[in-house]
């Protein structure tokens, strides 16, 4: 008697029970995870994979994506699964070296654009981004001016970590905006040539922000596979504010700003910070979400 023939699965039947189980292992995204790493796993977007649900798919395709579902039910970040992550509508390069870009940050490269479109720069522009990690920000900087036909301000990216700045390299090649982007070793200023003191238009940060106590508190996806050092901010969370503003002095020219990210219900702290050490005009922003989330200052 001839063997029962087994059907190959088909895309829909495999993400239904993808979904189902990482549910059960607690995955708050469970029907977006799934759908995100089969497409990954067949080199599709979301979009194709809706109509293409009663496609059958191969053994090697059907092994690889459970290998996935295995890693994102371990908590593994779908980012360091894929490899990828968007941030200001372009893919960016991963790993575990860096943090994920997070689309709430957009705002911060939002804040930065806005403020050279409304007031006057250098002759030659320059603008420095401490803890650059991916490079996104300043990418997605570079990309936009370069997009919109403006003059790209030179940039100086800066991160302690060579790791990380291994990933903001293939990003800044794979963006072809390498020309315009000088990424620097070092503990925050530490790493910038001394020649930019005093004509520097915009620092740039999203700098460590969670109280040292609450990191260990943050989910399970960002404790065991990101870099903690990229998110502990010291005791109060606002360490590294303090060096920003203070250190940031030497190297801004007059007229110029300050931008960073800060934590839900920092601004009036980090506002402060930057009040006393002589900043001025002041500008609290919140995302899509009405959260604070980004602080401008002006050095006069």
């Amino acid at each position: 008697m001839a063997g029962r023939v087994t059907s190959p699965p088909l895309i829909l039947e495999l993400i239904t029970k993808a979904s189902e189980y990482l549910t059960g292992k607690g995955i708050d995204t469970p029907r977006l995870d799934a759908e995100l790493l089969l497409g990954h796993v067949l080199g599709m977007e979301r979009i194709e994979l809706y109509v293409r649900f009663d496609q059958p798919l191969e053994p090697t395709e059907v092994d690889a994506y459970r290998v996935a579902i295995a890693r994102r039910a371990q908590r593994i970040p779908v980012a360091y699964i894929t490899g990828s992550k968007e941030f200001y509508s372009l893919a960016f390069q991963v790993d575990s070296s860096v943090l994920i870009p997070r689309p709430e940050t957009e705002l911060l490269v939002e804040c930065v654009l806005t403020r050279f479109d409304e007031g006057k720069a250098s002759l030659e522009p320059k603008i420095v981004e401490l803890g650059t990690g991916s490079g996104a920000i300043a990418v997605a900087l570079a990309h936009t001016w370069r997009q919109n036909g403006s003059l790209v301000p030179r940039i100086y990216a800066t991160d302690i970590a060579e790791q990380a700045l291994q990933v903001a390299k293939a990003n800044l090649e794979s963006h072809d905006v390498q020309d315009v982007i000088q990424l620097c070793q070092g503990d925050l200023y530490g790493a910038l040539p001394s020649s930019l003191a005093s004509c520097v238009d915009a620092i740039v940060s999203n700098p460590p922000y969670i109280p040292s106590n609450q990191v260990k508190q943050l989910a399970p996806e960002i404790v065991r596979y990101e870099p903690l050092g990229a998110l502990d901010g010291g005791a109060d969370g606002l360490s590294f504010y303090r060096r920003i503003y203070s250190e940031g002095r030497k190297f801004l020219r007059p007229g110029g700003f300050v931008a960073v990210e800060i934590g839900h219900g920092q601004g009036s702290q980090v506002m402060a910070i930057a009040e006393a050490q002589g900043y001025t005009k002041m500008g609290l922003h919140r995302d899509y979400g009405d959260r604070e989330r980004v602080v401008t200052a002006t050095w006069e």
